[in-house]
């Protein structure tokens, strides 16, 4: 008879543990997936603001600093292009300028004017991309943009590491 009692109490804690912790789980990793992408987009916002005028003067903007500090930071890639979408700056090939984005619909939105963000998979790269393009742009006129990528095993990490 105790048995039986002392299962049934487990069965029901166990039932409710479960129904409590998934939305709960659910929900936080939602909310890290935005804190994540908020925190890209602050990033991308600071860095469009630091080569704003470079870009608005046809220069290349020096962001030698900024991209040494994404260097260091596992997995991210900072991608800034002109208006034309070629690259002026990336985190990824500091020595490399002129490479062609416009194939990235991301960068796109962003010389389109518009912040862009989510996820989707590189082919490039053969992995899934957590991204924010925002727009550099003075007086209503778009002088390039500014991407941020890290991959999703990165946001997955986080949630994982928040579970345990």
């Amino acid at each position: 008879m105790r048995r039986r009692l002392v299962a049934t109490y487990l069965t029901i804690t166990v039932i409710t543990l479960l129904a409590l912790v998934y939305p709960l789980g659910r929900t936080f990793a939602s909310r890290e997936r935005d804190r994540l992408l908020r925190e890209i987009e602050q990033d991308a916002t600071v860095v469009a603001s630091l080569a704003e005028d470079a870009l608005e003067a046809g220069r290349t903007p020096d962001l030698d600093p900024v991209l040494r500090d994404y260097r260091q930071d596992p997995g991210g890639r900072i991608v800034v292009v002109d208006a034309s979408g070629r690259t002026v700056a990336d985190s990824d090939r500091p020595d490399t300028t002129g490479v062609d984005f416009t194939n990235r619909p991301e960068i796109v939105k962003a010389l389109g004017g518009d912040t862009a963000e989510g996820s989707r998979r590189s082919e490039t790269l053969g992995a899934d991309l957590v991204y924010v393009a925002v727009p550099v742009a003075s007086g209503g006129q778009v002088h390039g943009a500014v991407r941020i990528t890290y991959p999703s095993s990165t946001l997955d990490d986080r949630i994982q590491a928040a579970w345990v």
